[in-house]
């Protein structure tokens, strides 16, 4: 394995055993979440490239590039860690066109689609992003860094060179999916089992006025039902703007949410909850039954997006803005006031710490210069270090709001077949 030493190894297996020898290892103060982190902060090292290559045979290929639901068999290999019939399929958004094997497509990995318990160290899945919005290739990247800053539940991200069926593809983002695996590390064992929504609805679209069209996790499977949700909307639409945190917050973390909202507009997050109310997980957490929100799709922000749009004149109102929970937030009474000190604390230290977030931008360009600069990812490299001087100039802006709405829009990369 490139860059990793035995120790860290050892103490990965070591934690991962133990573990496993318990009775219940999913019980209250047991060790699952312990081995879920440690698992998760070797996979998503950030200190080191990843090689990833993925072999699918060919008749199983037109599946993948039409993106169908279902997964296929593949072998996977990871920093030279071979699994076989792992479940692939292509992934991503309502917006994201079918892609070629050889055209950089986005992947979802179901190491145990086949074969029943295989893991790649402890972990059952892996999103692989080809960042074709995030020009810098970064954007994501850092954005959930802020957002674990702040306290925030974010998914783990690392980078990674892969092929597929022998075809370079360039640099891909590791994430991690928000599944099982993610609840246990971040709220505990105990408290992993709540309902869990995924928003992405497209243009116009809000899930306060149908709360039926957005993704419940496991429905079927478990016999879920979401009601949770429903009363949510319910309580949304119902309340007026004297008893909503009142009548919501009873049902919604609105502390946590307005610490979330900040960073969204500390980062220029515009494609997320708060402005589109797209991009985003609801977890119902079971110990107060409360919904909360987290991060996903975080690729076009620290304005270096695809889209014009990313330049808000302020991140307290969108006039086109579909989405009624935040729309009715700002209207209780002394909103802005709260949410503008909350801004101001976000984008300060230690959470808007900007050496480091500086560091962590140079921890990428130290492991992108150890890969090879030839083809897709000799492209991919140079859009990262292209848009690397705005980034690093809006993070020591202090983020939108603080200075950032003052610099200049970056020229977008031209986007080909070999670029993005």
């Amino acid at each position: 394995m490139a860059g990793r030493t035995s120790l860290q190894l050892f103490a990965l297996l070591t934690v991962v055993l133990l573990a496993a020898c318990r009775e219940d290892p999913l019980r209250p103060g047991s060790e699952a979440q312990a081995r879920i982190q440690a698992a998760v902060d070797f996979v998503y090292d950030t200190r080191v490239l990843h090689h990833i290559d993925i072999v699918i045979d060919p008749q199983y290929v037109p599946a993948v590039e039409q993106r169908t639901e279902y997964r296929v068999p593949a072998t996977f290999t990871f920093d030279g860690v071979t699994l076989t019939n792992v479940g692939v399929r292509q992934s991503g958004g309502i917006a994201h066109p079918y892609r070629r094997i050889d055209d950089k497509p986005s992947l979802s990995i179901k190491f145990d689609e086949f074969v029943r318990g295989q893991e790649l160290y402890g972990l059952e899945k892996m999103i692989l992003k080809n960042e074709r919005q995030d020009l810098s290739l970064i954007n994501e990247h850092m954005t959930y860094e802020v957002f674990r800053r702040a306290g925030i539940a974010a998914p783990m991200t690392a980078h990674a060179v892969v092929t597929i069926n022998g075809h370079l593809n360039g640099i891909y983002l590791m994430r991690e999916p928000i599944n099982k695996d993610f609840l246990r590390r971040n709220f505990g064992a105990e408290y992993a089992d709540g309902n869990l929504y995924e928003v992405e609805l497209g243009p116009g679209r809000n899930f306060i006025e149908n709360p039926y069209e957005i993704d419940l996790k496991n429905q079927e499977e478990d016999g879920r039902r979401r009601d949770d949700i429903i009363a949510v909307a319910n309580a949304v639409l119902s309340s007026t703007p004297q008893t909503f945190m009142s009548t919501v917050g009873a049902l919604v973390d609105l502390d946590r949410y307005l610490t979330y909202y900040a960073v969204e507009a500390a980062t220029s997050y515009y494609d997320g909850f708060s402005i589109h109310s797209n991009n985003t997980y609801l977890y119902f957490h079971p110990k107060d039954g409360r919904m909360l929100m987290i991060p996903w799709g975080a690729d076009e922000t620290f304005w270096a997006g695809t889209n014009p749009i990313t330049r808000m004149q302020t991140p307290l109102l969108e006039p086109r803005s579909p989405a009624i929970f935040s729309q009715r937030f700002r209207q209780v009474p002394g909103f802005e006031e709260a949410f503008l000190a909350e801004l101001a604390r976000v984008g300060s230290p230690p959470i808007w710490d900007v050496d480091a977030l500086l560091a962590r931008v140079q921890q990428v360009a130290d492991v992108l210069a150890t890969a090879e600069r030839t083809g897709r990812t000799a492209n991919d490299i140079a859009r990262f270090e292209m848009y690397r001087p705005f980034i690093e100039d809006y993070i020591r802006a202090g983020g939108l709001t603080n200075g950032a709405e003052n610099l200049p829009t970056p020229l977008e990369a031209p986007c080909n077949a070999n670029t993005c």
